[in-house]
């Protein structure tokens, strides 16, 4: 979960609270909604990570780059085949 954002709804009590702090322990970027602005705020105070993960431990971009042939896939389905 490395640099990875994730928006948790409900995140200031109960179970989302509790994915929240567990996704930002493993270094995502988390981010979270809830009806009370007080609540939130201490919520997230609680969520921020105390350890910041340090280079070694985040995953090499490379590895979440597409394949050459998931890029060409990708351009194929964005393109409209004309019938002849």
């Amino acid at each position: 979960m490395n640099g990875k954002t994730v928006l948790i709804t409900g995140g200031t009590g109960g179970i989302g609270r509790a994915a929240a702090v567990g996704v930002a322990s493993m270094g995502a970027h988390v981010g979270i909604t809830g009806r009370d602005r007080t609540r939130a705020e201490q919520a997230a105070a609680a969520i921020a990570p105390t350890e910041v993960p340090t280079t070694e431990q985040a995953a090499p971009a490379a590895a979440e780059a597409p394949a050459e042939g998931d890029k060409a896939k990708a351009a194929d389905k964005g393109e409209k085949k004309e019938k002849k």
